[in-house]
Protein backbone atom coordinates (compact mmCIF):
# COMPACT_ATOMS: atom_id res chain seq x y z
CA UNK A 1 0.00 0.00 0.00
CA UNK A 2 1.37 3.42 -0.86
CA UNK A 3 2.43 5.51 2.15
CA UNK A 4 -0.14 8.22 1.41
CA UNK A 5 -3.00 5.68 1.64
CA UNK A 6 -1.75 4.30 4.94
CA UNK A 7 -1.27 7.81 6.33
CA UNK A 8 -4.81 8.76 5.27
CA UNK A 9 -6.34 5.62 6.80
CA UNK A 10 -4.49 6.02 10.09
CA UNK A 11 -5.57 9.68 10.32
CA UNK A 12 -9.19 8.54 10.72
CA UNK A 13 -10.85 7.19 13.86
CA UNK A 14 -13.87 5.55 12.22
CA UNK A 15 -14.46 3.56 9.04
CA UNK A 16 -17.43 1.67 7.61
CA UNK A 17 -17.56 -2.12 7.26
CA UNK A 18 -19.77 -3.47 4.50
CA UNK A 19 -20.84 -7.11 4.49
CA UNK A 20 -23.50 -8.91 2.49
CA UNK A 21 -26.44 -10.79 4.00
CA UNK A 22 -27.16 -14.35 2.82
CA UNK A 23 -29.98 -12.92 0.67
CA UNK A 24 -27.54 -10.49 -1.01
CA UNK A 25 -28.51 -7.28 0.81
CA UNK A 26 -25.65 -4.92 1.77
CA UNK A 27 -25.15 -4.35 5.49
CA UNK A 28 -22.94 -1.44 6.57
CA UNK A 29 -21.85 -0.46 10.09
CA UNK A 30 -19.37 2.11 11.45
CA UNK A 31 -16.31 0.53 13.04
CA UNK A 32 -13.26 1.28 15.13
CA UNK A 33 -10.18 -0.30 13.61
CA UNK A 34 -6.47 -0.90 13.83
CA UNK A 35 -4.01 -2.03 11.20
CA UNK A 36 -1.26 -4.61 11.27
CA UNK A 37 1.21 -3.98 8.49
CA UNK A 38 -0.45 -2.67 5.38
CA UNK A 39 -2.71 -5.61 4.65
CA UNK A 40 -4.66 -6.52 7.79
CA UNK A 41 -7.43 -4.55 9.50
CA UNK A 42 -8.77 -5.51 12.91
CA UNK A 43 -12.15 -4.42 14.21
CA UNK A 44 -13.58 -5.53 17.55
CA UNK A 45 -16.95 -6.68 18.72
CA UNK A 46 -16.54 -4.84 21.99
CA UNK A 47 -18.39 -4.88 25.31
CA UNK A 48 -20.64 -1.89 24.64
CA UNK A 49 -24.31 -2.89 24.93
CA UNK A 50 -25.83 -4.25 21.75
CA UNK A 51 -29.57 -4.15 20.98
CA UNK A 52 -30.18 -7.88 21.35
CA UNK A 53 -27.16 -9.62 22.86
CA UNK A 54 -28.89 -13.03 22.68
CA UNK A 55 -28.58 -13.33 18.91
CA UNK A 56 -25.33 -13.16 16.92
CA UNK A 57 -24.55 -9.84 15.31
CA UNK A 58 -25.54 -9.58 11.66
CA UNK A 59 -22.01 -8.74 10.53
CA UNK A 60 -20.73 -11.98 12.09
CA UNK A 61 -23.47 -14.03 10.40
CA UNK A 62 -22.73 -12.30 7.11
CA UNK A 63 -18.99 -12.97 7.33
CA UNK A 64 -19.69 -16.61 8.16
CA UNK A 65 -21.77 -16.91 4.98
CA UNK A 66 -19.61 -14.68 2.73
CA UNK A 67 -16.16 -13.55 3.79
CA UNK A 68 -15.90 -10.85 1.08
CA UNK A 69 -16.10 -7.40 2.71
CA UNK A 70 -15.35 -3.76 1.96
CA UNK A 71 -13.99 -1.25 4.47
CA UNK A 72 -14.52 2.38 3.49
CA UNK A 73 -12.32 5.13 4.91
CA UNK A 74 -13.60 8.56 3.96
CA UNK A 75 -13.15 12.24 4.66
CA UNK A 76 -15.83 14.83 4.05
CA UNK A 77 -15.20 18.56 4.03
CA UNK A 78 -17.18 21.64 3.12
CA UNK A 79 -14.16 22.38 0.95
CA UNK A 80 -14.67 19.81 -1.78
CA UNK A 81 -11.01 20.00 -2.74
CA UNK A 82 -10.38 18.03 0.49
CA UNK A 83 -12.81 15.16 -0.23
CA UNK A 84 -11.20 11.72 -0.27
CA UNK A 85 -11.78 8.04 0.31
CA UNK A 86 -9.99 4.72 0.35
CA UNK A 87 -11.99 1.57 -0.29
CA UNK A 88 -10.31 -1.62 0.92
CA UNK A 89 -11.58 -4.98 -0.34
CA UNK A 90 -10.72 -8.05 1.66
CA UNK A 91 -11.60 -11.37 3.20
CA UNK A 92 -12.89 -11.34 6.76
CA UNK A 93 -12.88 -13.89 9.54
CA UNK A 94 -13.40 -14.00 13.27
CA UNK A 95 -10.01 -14.29 14.97
CA UNK A 96 -9.70 -17.69 16.66
CA UNK A 97 -5.98 -17.63 17.42
CA UNK A 98 -5.17 -16.35 20.93
CA UNK A 99 -1.87 -14.74 19.88
CA UNK A 100 -3.51 -12.90 16.99
CA UNK A 101 -6.35 -11.84 19.29
CA UNK A 102 -3.86 -10.39 21.79
CA UNK A 103 -1.98 -8.59 19.00
CA UNK A 104 -5.23 -7.10 17.67
CA UNK A 105 -6.34 -6.05 21.17
CA UNK A 106 -2.97 -4.34 21.74
CA UNK A 107 -3.17 -2.51 18.40
CA UNK A 108 -6.74 -1.37 19.14
CA UNK A 109 -5.68 -0.22 22.61
CA UNK A 110 -2.88 1.83 21.07
CA UNK A 111 -5.42 3.68 18.89
CA UNK A 112 -8.36 4.12 21.27
CA UNK A 113 -8.15 5.24 24.89
CA UNK A 114 -11.52 3.56 25.62
CA UNK A 115 -10.00 0.14 24.94
CA UNK A 116 -7.09 0.90 27.27
CA UNK A 117 -9.00 2.46 30.14
CA UNK A 118 -12.67 1.46 30.09
CA UNK A 119 -12.49 -2.32 29.57
CA UNK A 120 -14.60 -2.23 26.41
CA UNK A 121 -12.34 -4.94 25.02
CA UNK A 122 -12.00 -7.66 27.65
CA UNK A 123 -9.42 -10.43 27.19
CA UNK A 124 -10.66 -12.87 24.58
CA UNK A 125 -13.16 -10.42 23.08
CA UNK A 126 -14.37 -11.22 19.59
CA UNK A 127 -12.29 -9.50 16.91
CA UNK A 128 -12.74 -9.55 13.16
CA UNK A 129 -9.64 -9.76 10.97
CA UNK A 130 -9.80 -8.48 7.39
CA UNK A 131 -7.00 -9.47 5.02
CA UNK A 132 -6.92 -6.75 2.36
CA UNK A 133 -6.23 -7.74 -1.24
CA UNK A 134 -7.19 -4.53 -3.09
CA UNK A 135 -7.30 -0.79 -2.45
CA UNK A 136 -9.12 1.87 -4.47
CA UNK A 137 -8.67 5.54 -3.66
CA UNK A 138 -10.00 8.86 -4.83
CA UNK A 139 -9.58 12.49 -3.96
CA UNK A 140 -7.06 14.60 -2.17
CA UNK A 141 -5.03 12.11 -0.19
Amino acid sequence: MPANLEEFILSLQVARLSTVTPSGVPHIVPICFAMSGNDTIYTPIDAKPKKDIKKPLERINNITNNDEVVVLFDRYSENWDELAYVMARGKAKVVNDERENLLAARLLGNRYIQYREQNYLPRGAMIISIKIYDYTSWGNL
